[in-house]
């Protein structure tokens, strides 16, 4: 086991207490399984990412231009919150 010292500000030092008091474990215990929990996350999406780089635009835009155009079914329209 090795000591990491770490600066946060104080709104977010309050928080982690709070959740620690609240989960009955230390503040180290907690942001330890949260460390552990993003490490687990980061890993999952690497090869996410690996497979991302990888796209090619052209040749989606080619797999989609075999699909014959329909008109949309009533309930798929596109709504202007779900373009991003």
């Amino acid at each position: 086991m090795s000591t990491l010292v770490l600066e946060v500000p104080d709104g977010v030092r309050a928080a982690v207490a709070g959740e620690a008091a609240r989960r009955g474990v230390s503040e180290a215990a907690w942001l330890e399984e949260a460390v552990r929990e993003k490490l687990a996350a980061e890993a999952e999406l690497a090869p996410l990412r690996a497979r991302a780089a990888r796209a090619d635009r052209v040749a989606f835009e080619a797999v989609l231009s075999k699909i014959p155009a329909a008109p949309v079914e009533p309930g798929d329209e596109r709504s202007p919150s779900a373009c991003g």
